[in-house]
């Protein structure tokens, strides 16, 4: 099994893009990506789990290799965010997104669910940047706000240099979702689309699987 690292934009990660809020800054509107009317969250959901798991196992696992970044509290992380875990479900999301809001509850639910078989949930924001790129402080006290009222209970990381490089302010649509195991690999195809909590138990737990599996290959 290979292992390579390369940029978001260049990867082949397949995103499959089913439903999210086209990206364009605070002031575009949410819509589904691909329909012109809203689909209902266990349609996205159940086309979501079965367009992933469909690729997954066809993907080749990629890292993000060294970056840093600060939480929306301002908490310094890097690469080593992954290590102690089996899987990472990092779900990029922006404040103009009303279904990366909706999903917030679900997927805290779901972190502290599957927490003692070593699954975490990290956010991205991927609107707290300036056309400059530099930090935009009005956008992620905007961000922390929503996190409060969302009852999001995971980190929540703000756009850096390192990943505006690596690609995540580019993203078809948000939300949109990557895997990672414990090595800081990523685990079969990202998704963008909101899930329900159905789909997101199915995706957990299929990637989990699959996470454990790729780091007893890579040992």
């Amino acid at each position: 099994m290979r292992k390579r690292t390369v940029k978001l934009t260049a990867c082949a990660l397949a995103l499959a893009v089913l439903a999210g809020c086209a990206g364009g800054g605070p002031a575009s509107q949410s819509a589904p990506a691909a329909s012109e009317s809203a689909a209902a969250p266990e349609s996205v959901s159940e086309s979501a789990a079965a367009s992933a798991s469909q690729g997954a196992a066809e993907a080749e696992p990629v890292t993000l290799g060294a970056f840093s970044a600060n939480t929306l509290d301002g908490e310094a992380v890097d690469e080593t965010i992954f290590s102690g875990y089996t899987l990472t479900v990092v779900n990029v999301w922006a404040t103009f997104c009303g279904w990366c809001v909706d999903e917030m509850p679900v997927l805290s639910a779901l972190g502290e669910e599957y927490a003692a078989d070593g699954v975490q949930i990290i956010g991205i924001v991927n609107d707290t940047v300036g056309p400059d790129g530099a930090p935009d402080e009005s956008q992620i006290a905007l961000a922390q706000d929503i996190v409060a009222e969302g009852g999001a209970t995971y980190k929540n990381l703000a756009l850096s240099e390192d990943l505006l490089q690596l690609g995540f302010a580019n993203l078809p649509a948000v939300p949109a979702t990557l895997f990672f195991d414990g090595n800081g690999y990523t685990v079969g195809q990202g998704i963008v689309g909101a899930q329900d909590e159905d789909g997101w138990r199915a995706l957990i737990e299929e990637r989990l699987a699959m996470a454990a599996e790729q780091m007893e290959a890579m040992a």
